[in-house]
């Protein structure tokens, strides 16, 4: 039986309080309070649900908020680790965190449930808690500091495969009681499109079973043939053999040729794991340059 996901209004589960602070502006000779944020005690960390029985730390998110004041856009980071392990502290988040920065952005890095041996977490969970996430960040984030309507999903690995699915199958977000239009894009680090053919055959029966028609409902190719092109636009980054970056071609094609937006960043001569590492890296070539170009468009 699945639980169903309950929103939790700003709850904070660590206490780690970052302070607002008021600036004054004048304007035409009347005075506004702007509000402003104070960073100086890092990031906060919220619960975006909680559901009974689960560790409240994996339906939690962190907010790293950049100096400055007003709302900020919002890029949403979600980790791999093959839906089995992982965390949202993981993949150089501090890195991520001052490159979002740099680009006028806050990011948020999200937790979710994970299929291990004894927790029965299988998929939809996973999306579903992604979708939770986004739902928080468009009803409670403007509360601290964040701009709702303003959202760019970006991951790697088996996070890819997740900001990729909750981008293509509206469904999950509205179930959510997220709204998919504002999630303007979607950055995707070096994962598969099409499940079916995936060569991760072990993680994904792990975590999605064997059934193809719920392994079909899980890709996001799939999604796009019954649902039309995503309302987002895509950024896709590939690397590694000649099916995975033929299945990332295929998704692109498949996402321009019914009337999207998606652009294809060949990542060759990075490992798979570099591809996450580096970006943000100041002598960063391959990655952080078309990535943080394409997020700049896309706040």
């Amino acid at each position: 039986m699945r639980i169903a996901l309950r929103m939790v209004a700003a709850l904070s589960v660590i206490s780690i309080v970052a302070t607002g602070c008021a600036q004054s502006a004048t304007t035409g000779g009347s005075e506004t309070a702007t509000s402003c944020r104070d960073t100086s005690t890092g990031p906060r960390t919220f619960a975006y649900a909680e559901l009974p029985g689960v560790d409240p730390n994996l339906t939690s998110l962190d907010v790293y908020l950049p100096p400055g004041c007003g709302p900020t856009p919002v890029v949403m980071w979600v980790h791999g680790g093959g839906w089995q392990r992982g965390d949202k502290t993981n993949g150089e988040v501090a890195r991520k965190a001052a490159w979002a920065a740099s680009l006028g952005a806050t990011l948020v890095s999200v937790n979710y449930r994970l299929t291990t041996p004894d927790s029965n977490v299988r998929w939809p969970d996973h999306g579903q808690d992604v979708a939770a996430a986004v739902a928080w960040v468009q009803q409670q984030g403007p509360a601290v500091g964040l701009n709702g309507t303003d959202i760019t999903l970006l991951g790697h690995s088996a996070g890819a495969h997740l900001v990729a699915i909750v981008g293509t199958d509206p469904s999950l977000l509205t179930r959510a009681g997220a709204d998919p239009a504002d999630v303007s894009c979607v950055v995707a680090l070096d994962f598969s499109f099409d499940l079916a053919s995936a060569t991760a055959e072990e993680l994904i029966t792990d975590a999605f079973g064997t059934d193809p028609d719920v392994i079909a409902a899980a890709s996001p190719n799939v999604q796009i043939e019954r649902n039309g092109p995503p309302s987002a636009r895509f950024q896709v980054v590939t690397r590694g053999g000649t099916q995975r970056v033929a299945d990332a071609a295929g998704f692109v094609n498949l996402v321009n040729n019914t009337g999207g937006s998606a652009q294809l960043i060949d990542a060759t001569g990075y490992s798979h794991d570099r591809v996450n590492s580096q970006l943000g890296a100041s002598d960063d070539i391959l990655v952080t340059p078309a990535v943080s170009g394409f997020v700049r468009s896309c706040t």
